[in-house]
C-alpha cells in the first residue's frame, strides 16, 4: 500500500521547550541590526533611488523596444543596442543585454509606460515587497525570530547591494525559491516546481533544481519544474518572437555555458569557469601569464569540479527518503546551482539568504550549535565587501561559498549514512568522461587567432569594426562609458575627439577621409578628414552604419525610416543627393560596395541572415546563393573577393569567396566569434574576434589570405 508522506507542521505555535532551541536575541543583537539596516538603506537603497545603474536600464530598454514593436532578434548586438538606447535616452553610459535570456524583458515590459528612473523606483519598492514576503515565508517555516531572521538576511550586504543599486532580479528568484520549499514541506509538490521551473526560465542557474527533483523522485515536481519552464518560454516566445530566442540559444548560450563572459579570468567572479580559466588559459590581453597554459588542464578542473559538486551531493543525501527534500538537502543545493553556474555575478548570492536562515535553524534544532555558527561564517565571507587586493589574487568569496556547501554535505552525510556503492562510482566516472568531452570541444582551436591579435587599447573592453585608414588603423573603442572612435599606426594610438558614442566608420587606404557616425537621439554620419577634428553642427548625412568601397569613390549607408534602416548610397566626389536602393522591407544589416558601386548586403532577420547582391545598372536585388546563415560582407580591392562571416554550430567563422569560381576558404575555425571584415590590403584582413574574451567582447586581428 502507498504511504503518505509526513509534511512539517506550519502555523502552530512552537510551545516554549521548542522555543529555547533557538535563543531570542539578546541586547547586543539590536545594535548590531540597526547597523545593518542603515547600512542597507543610506549604502543600497538611496543610492539606487536617485540612481539609474546598469542593469535595470538593460531590461528597460529591451521592454521598451518590445513595447513600440522593434523586433529584438539583435538585442545580443553590442553596438546595435547601444544605439537604440541613445535614441531613446535611457540612460547614459553604456548597455547590453547578454547573457539574459529573452524572457528578461518581459516583466520590466510593463513598467515602460514611466520614466526610466521611476520604473526603476517601482522596481525597487516591488522588490522591497518581495523580501519582506520571502521572509514571511521563511518565518513559517523556521523557529526563527524576526530579529534574527532579519539580522542573517541582511548580513548578506554585497549581494543585496548590488541587486538594488542594479535593479536586479534575485530578490525575486529568493522569494521564488522560498516558496518553492514552503509547498514543498506543505506537501504540494507540483506547485513547488513550478515555483523553481519560473525561476529557472528567468535566471538559468536555477535549472539544476530539476535534477533535484529527479534525485528525489518527486514526480509531482518534476511535472511542475517543466510545465512552467514551458510555459514561460511559450509566452516569451508568443510575445518577443522565435528569432531572438533563436539567436540566444544558437550564439550566446554556448558561449556563457563555458563562461566566456564579463572578465572570464577575475578571480572576483567567484566561479570555478574564471578560477580555472585564471590558472590555466592564455589570453593575450586579458590573462597573459596564467599559472600554467594548459587547455588539457581546464578540461579536466572543469570536468573534476562538476562531478564533484554533483555527486557530493548524491554521495551525502539518500533518493528514497523524503521526496520533498530535507531543509538540509534544499539548503545545500542552493549553493550547488550557485557553484555550477560560469556566470557568477556579485548579486548571485542573493538567494544565499534562504540557504543560511534554513540551514542555520536546521542545525540549531539538532543541537549542532557549532556546526550552525561555522555556517554562518561561511555564509557572512560570502557576502561582505572583500579587498581588491584579496580578490584579484585569492578567490576568498568562492572559498568560503564552497566551504558552506562543504559544512551541509558532512552534516547530511552524518545523518543519512548513505552507502557508497560501485554504481554511484561508475556513475561518477561516466558523468566526468562527458564533462570531459563536452569541455575538449569548446576548446578546440582556442587560441587559433592570438597569433594575429593587434595589441588593443589598454583602456578599452571592446575593439571592433576595425578598417584601413592611408597606412592606419581605425577602429571603435568600447571604453568604460562610451564608445569611441581611435586610430592606430604601429604603437602610436590616437582618439577622435567627439562627444557622443560613436558606433561605427568607414574608410580605405586610397581616402583621405574617414566616415563615422554618432548615435544621438538621430544617428549622423560625418565625414573627417585625415588629422581634423569633427564639426558637428556639420554631418554629412543622417544615417548609421557607413560602408566605403576600397577606392573611396562610393558610401553606402543605413538611414531609418519609421525606425526601420534602408540602404542608401552616394558618390563620394559629387555633393550629389544619397538615393535610396534597397528598402526597410529587407530588413538590411551590414553592407559592402565595390569599386564599380555595386553593393552587397546582409539582410534579415538576425536569426537567418543571407546575402544579396544589388547591382549599380538597377538589375533587381538578387540573392548571392552563398549557403547558410551569412553576414558581415567585406569586398576586396580588386572587386573579386568577398569576405563574409556564416554561423556554424553557434559561432561566427569567417570566409573568403572568389566571386568567379565561386570557390570557398574557410579563415577561422574557433567555437567563437569572427565578425566584421575588411580588407587591409589584397592580402590581409582585419577582423573582430572573440575568442577567449566574452560575447561580442571582441579584439581586433589581422590575418593572410593566400
Amino acid at each position: 500500500m502507498p504511504t503518505t508522506e509526513p509534511k512539517l507542521k506550519l502555523f502552530q505555535p512552537h510551545d516554549e521547550k521548542e522555543k529555547k532551541t533557538f535563543p531570542l536575541p539578546r541586547l547586543a543583537v539590536w545594535p548590531l541590526l540597526v547597523v545593518l539596516l542603515l547600512l542597507f538603506v543610506w549604502h543600497s537603497f538611496i543610492p539606487a533611488w536617485r540612481t539609474l545603474n546598469s542593469d535595470f536600464p538593460n531590461y528597460y530598454l529591451a521592454g521598451s523596444l518590445f513595447r513600440r514593436g522593434v523586433s529584438l532578434d539583435r538585442i545580443y548586438e553590442w553596438t546595435w543596442f547601444q544605439r537604440q538606447n541613445d535614441h531613446l535616452g535611457v540612460r547614459q553610459g553604456l548597455v547590453g543585454f547578454a547573457p539574459n535570456p529573452p524572457v528578461c524583458a518581459l516583466p520590466i515590459a510593463t513598467l515602460t509606460v514611466f520614466s526610466p528612473l521611476t520604473a526603476k523606483r517601482i522596481w525597487l519598492v516591488l522588490n522591497v515587497g518581495f523580501l519582506i514576503a520571502a521572509l514571511w515565508i521563511l518565518k513559517k517555516v523556521t523557529l526563527l525570530e524576526w530579529p534574527w531572521l532579519v539580522l542573517i538576511s541582511f548580513s548578506c550586504i554585497v549581494p543585496l547591494h548590488s541587486n538594488f543599486l542594479l535593479g536586479q532580479y534575485y530578490v525575486l528568484l529568493l522569494l521564488l525559491i522560498c516558496a518553492g520549499y514552503y509547498c514543498s514541506v506543505e506537501g504540494k509538490h507540483f506547485l513547488s516546481g513550478m515555483l523553481l521551473g519560473t525561476a529557472a526560465a528567468v535566471k538559468l542557474f536555477p535549472a539544476p533544481f530539476l535534477l533535484f527533483f529527479l534525485w528525489k523522485r518527486n514526480w509531482s515536481a518534476v511535472k511542475g519544474f517543466v510545465c512552467s519552464s514551458l510555459l514561460m518560454v511559450a509566452a516569451s516566445v508568443l510575445t518577443l518572437g522565435w528569432g531572438v530566442h533563436s539567436v540566444f540559444l544558437s550564439e550566446v548560450l554556448p558561449q556563457i555555458s563555458r563562461g566566456d563572459w564579463l572578465a572570464p579570468y577575475d578571480l572576483g567572479r567567484n566561479s570555478f569557469s574564471t578560477l580555472w580559466s585564471h590558472l590555466f588559459l592564455y589570453e593575450p590581453q586579458l590573462n597573459p601569464s596564467p599559472l600554467i597554459n594548459s587547455a588539457v588542464l581546464y578540461v579536466m578542473a572543469m570536468a573534476a569540479t562538476t562531478t564533484a559538486l554533483l555527486f557530493g551531493f548524491v554521495l551525502a543525501s539518500h533518493p528514497g527518503r523524503q521526496r520533498s527534500g530535507s531543509a538540509l538537502e534544499w539548503t545545500a543545493f542552493v549553493p550547488v546551482c550557485l557553484l555550477l553556474s560560469t556566470t557568477t555575478g556579485s548579486y548571485h548570492p542573493t538567494v544565499l539568504i534562504f540557504a543560511a536562515l534554513v540551514g542555520t535553524d536546521a542545525l540549531w534544532r539538532q543541537k549542532r550549535k557549532d556546526l550552525a555558527i561555522a555556517l554562518f561564517a561561511a555564509y557572512f565571507i560570502s557576502c561582505i565587501p572583500i579587498p581588491t587586493i584579496v580578490s584579484a589574487h585569492f578567490p576568498l568569496r568562492l572559498t568560503a561559498m564552497v566551504s558552506f556547501y562543504a559544512l551541509l554535505l558532512y552534516e547530511m552525510h552524518k545523518q543519512s549514512r548513505v552507502p557508497v556503492s560501485r554504481n554511484t562510482f561508475l556513475a561518477a566516472a561516466m558523468v566526468f568522461l562527458l564533462f570531459l568531452a563536452v569541455n575538449s570541444r569548446s576548446m578546440h582551436r582556442r587560441s587559433e587567432d592570438f597569433a594575429w591579435r593587434l595589441p588593443s587599447s589598454p583602456s578599452g573592453v571592446r575593439d571592433s569594426n576595425a578598417e584601413p585608414f592611408v597606412g592606419q588603423i581605425a577602429m571603435i573603442d568600447m571604453q568604460r562609458s562610451r564608445y569611441a572612435a581611435i586610430t592606430r599606426r604601429n604603437s602610436d594610438e590616437r582618439e577622435i575627439p567627439v562627444s557622443g558614442d560613436v558606433l561605427s566608420l568607414a574608410g580605405c587606404n586610397e581616402s583621405d577621409f574617414l566616415y563615422i557616425e554618432v548615435a544621438g537621439p538621430q544617428c549622423r554620419i560625418f565625414r573627417l578628414p585625415i588629422g581634423s577634428t569633427i564639426d558637428t553642427s556639420n554631418p554629412l548625412f543622417e544615417g548609421h552604419d557607413p560602408a566605403l568601397s576600397p577606392d573611396g569613390k562610393w558610401l553606402a549607408f543605413l538611414r531609418d525610416e519609421r525606425g526601420l534602416p534602408e540602404v542608401w548610397t552616394t558618390r563620394t566626389a559629387f555633393r550629389e543627393a544619397p538615393r535610396l536602393l534597397l528598402p526597410a522591407s529587407f530588413r538590411p544589416l551590414e553592407m559592402a560596395v565595390s569599386p564599380v558601386g555595386d553593393v552587397v548586403v546582409a539582410i534579415g532577420p538576425a536569426s537567418a541572415p543571407s546575402l544579396l547582391m544589388i547591382r549599380r545598372d538597377g538589375v533587381a536585388p538578387a540573392s548571392m546563393n552563398i549557403a547558410g546563415s551569412t553576414r558581415y560582407p567585406a569586398l576586396s580591392p580588386d572587386g573579386v573577393r568577398l569576405a563574409f562571416s556564416r554561423r556554424e554550430r553557434g559561432s561566427w567563422h569567417l570566409f573568403v569567396r572568389d566571386l568567379k569560381s565561386s570557390a570557398e576558404q574557410q579563415i577561422t575555425h574557433s567555437p567563437c566569434n569572427a565578425i566584421y571584415p575588411a580588407w587591409e590590403n589584397s592580402h590581409n584582413l582585419l577582423y573582430s574576434t572573440d575568442c577567449g574574451r566574452g560575447v561580442g567582447l571582441s579584439a581586433i586581428a589581422r590575418v593572410f589570405v593566400p
